[in-house]
C-alpha cells in the first residue's frame, strides 16, 4: 500500500472516493435489512435528523472504508486480478524485472557481509528492492514513480470493488421493493454502465501495473548501470 507520502491530497481522494461508494451502498443494504426483518431504520433515521453532523462523519467513514477495501485489495485481490494475470500476458517484462532485481540483492548481499548462507533465501524473498532504491535514488523519484502509476492502479481496483457492491445493494433494494420495473432498470444499468465501467477499471489496473513494473526495471537497470560506472572509476559500489 501507499507508504510515501500517505496523507496527500492525492492519496487521501484515491481513497475517499471508493469509499464513499462502499459508505452508500452499506447505508443502502443495512436500511434494506432493516426493512426487511421490520426493525427501525436507525441509520436512515439518524441521517434525515442530522444531516449536516452526517455529511461531516461521512468523510472520515469514507476514508476509513477506502483503506479497509485497500486491506482486501492487497490480500488477494490485487493478485488474482491484476498481478497474475499481467505475468501471463507479458512474461518477458516480468522475466526481466526478476533478473534485475536478483542482480541487485546479490550485490546488496554481498555488500553486507553475510557468511552465513542460510540466510540467504529469506534475504532474496523478503528484502525489497524498491526500498533501497529509496537509499540510492531518494525519496522524491520513487514516489513520483508510485504515483504516476501504483496509485492509479489502487484507486480503480478499490472503485472496481465498491461499484460491485453498489450493484448488489441496488439489486437488493430492488427485490425487497417489490418493484420489477425498478429491477429491470438496474439490470439495464448494470448491462450498459457496470458492465464496461468494471471491465474499464480492470483493463486499466492491468496496464498501470505493467507499466509500474517496466518503470521499476528501468531504474534497476539505472541503478546497476550507474553501479558498473562507480565500478570502473574505482568508486564504492551502489553505496
Amino acid at each position: 500500500m501507499n507508504v510515501f507520502s500517505a496523507f496527500t491530497f492525492g492519496s487521501l481522494i484515491k481513497t475517499f472516493l471508493p469509499g464513499l461508494v462502499w459508505l452508500i451502498a452499506i447505508v443502502l443494504i443495512v436500511t434494506d435489512i432493516e426493512q426487511l426483518v421490520g426493525a427501525p431504520r436507525v441509520i436512515w433515521d439518524a441521517v434525515q435528523g442530522h444531516d449536516q453532523a452526517a455529511l461531516v462523519l461521512s468523510f472520515p467513514a469514507s476514508i476509513l472504508l477506502g483503506l479497509l477495501s485497500n486491506i482486501l485489495v492487497f490480500m488477494g485481490v490485487n493478485d488474482r486480478l491484476v498481478r497474475n494475470r499481467a505475468r501471463r500476458v507479458d512474461p518477458d517484462l516480468f522475466r526481466l524485472h526478476d533478473q534485475l532485481k536478483a542482480r541487485i540483492l546479490d550485490r546488496y548481499w554481498k555488500l553486507l557481509g553475510h557468511s552465513d548462507d542460510r540466510f540467504r533465501p529469506v534475504f532474496d524473498k523478503h528484502v525489497d528492492v524498491e526500498i533501497i532504491m529509496l537509499d540510492v535514488l531518494g525519496t522524491e523519484k520513487v514516489a513520483y514513480l508510485r504515483e504516476q502509476y501504483w496509485y492509479h492502479l489502487e484507486f480503480q481496483i478499490n472503485l472496481l470493488m465498491s461499484l460491485i457492491l453498489m450493484f448488489f445493494a441496488l439489486v437488493l433494494n430492488a427485490f425487497l421493493s417489490f418493484s420489477a420495473c425498478g429491477l429491470v432498470w438496474i439490470l439495464t444499468l448494470y448491462v450498459i454502465f457496470f458492465v464496461p465501467l468494471c471491465l474499464l477499471l480492470l483493463v486499466a489496473a492491468r496496464k498501470n501495473y505493467q507499466r509500474h513494473v517496466a518503470k521499476v526495471a528501468s531504474l534497476m537497470a539505472a541503478m546497476l548501470d550507474t553501479d558498473a560506472r562507480q565500478n570502473n572509476q574505482g568508486s564504492p559500489a551502489l553505496s
